[in-house]
């Protein structure tokens, strides 16, 4: 089994996780850190929850590409895979994303939820007024 791991800035990645427990009662295996004002203390969660975690497949769904937890996860990719770790990492979670992988992180590889979240993610944009004029 892998893990999921939000990772956000500010509180973005709990209210994630406690909007996904409003439709799913199980969310094992998903977690979440969010970056305060302690750029190290999100670093050691993170080094903590991939790094000394039993798990070696890991799937970190990030906020912003190019933001900072995004380049501290981004950081530890080579320490994680010395350690026999394989990470994935996506930007943009979102509430459709989560509420399709969730389910399914005990069954699947973390690189199918990352295929799953992809797609799940980006066909959850819609525009309200092209759909009505269909």
């Amino acid at each position: 089994m892998g893990k999921v791991i939000i990772i956000t800035h500010g509180e973005l990645a709990q209210c994630l996780y406690d909007s996904t427990g409003m439709f799913l009662a199980d969310r094992t295996g998903l977690e979440t850190i969010g970056l305060g004002v302690d750029i190290e203390q999100f670093k050691c969660s993170l080094r903590e929850k991939v790094l000394d975690a039993e798990e070696t497949d890991f799937l970190l769904l990030a906020d912003l590409f190019g933001g900072t937890p995004f380049n501290l996860a981004a950081s530890i990719l080579t320490e994680a895979k010395q350690k026999g770790k394989h990470v994935e990492v996506l930007t943009g979670v979102n509430l459709p994303m989560l509420l399709e992988i969730t389910p399914l992180i005990s069954t699947l590889p973390c690189h199918e939820l990352k295929q799953i979240a992809m797609e799940v993610g980006t066909q959850g944009i819609r525009d309200l007024l092209a759909e009505l004029s269909q």
